[in-house]
């Protein structure tokens, strides 16, 4: 009977797998927290910079293989967020992720508030960005806007659009 549970013991040992993706969350949560911590150069978003993949798509790596990237399929723009791999030295998105259209992706946005509660209620805390002074600051691209290249006469875009409904209207 003790060849057979040795028989056993070599079976399970054969056929166990060591859990990396276990591993890989602890290191990610680790080089998170590295990232968070660290004093180098940070953007406006924190330390997530905006690029873009050989399609012309803009992303943000939120870890070393996730990403949460902007792109369009069959013509509606999709928030992709996905793990990535890496295949003859170029990034290939994985199976794991989720591509929200853009109305799921706002009603995501409308109930973080309440999932920072639920969250909170957990004890996890979330840092959260102050929108109001990165818009003051920072342009619609995702670059710091330029003060001193603005023109002290300078019309905003919207009188554009006013002064073309105008138009429209004096047509009919």
């Amino acid at each position: 009977m003790t060849s057979r549970s040795r028989k056993r013991v070599s079976e399970v040992s054969d056929n166990f797998v060591v859990d990396d993706e276990a591993h890989l969350n602890k290191k990610s949560r680790t080089n998170a927290s590295h990232l968070l911590n660290s004093t180098g150069p940070r953007t406006p978003h924190g330390i997530y910079t905006r690029k873009e993949d050989s399609n012309g798509d803009s992303y943000w790596e939120i870890s070393k293989m996730r990403r949460i990237t902007i792109s369009s399929f069959r013509g509606k723009t999709m928030v992709n967020i996905r793990e990535y791999y890496e295949k003859d030295g170029e990034e290939l998105p994985g199976k794991k992720g989720i591509s929200l259209p853009i109305d799921q992706f706002s009603a995501l946005l409308t109930l973080l508030p309440d999932i920072e509660s639920a969250l909170q209620e957990k004890g996890v805390s979330i840092p959260r960005p102050d929108y109001v002074e990165l818009s003051a600051n920072f342009d619609g691209n995702g670059g710091e806007k330029d003060l001193t290249d603005e023109p002290s006469g300078a019309r905003p875009s919207r009188l554009n659009i006013e002064a073309t409904s105008d138009e429209d209207e004096s047509e009919e």
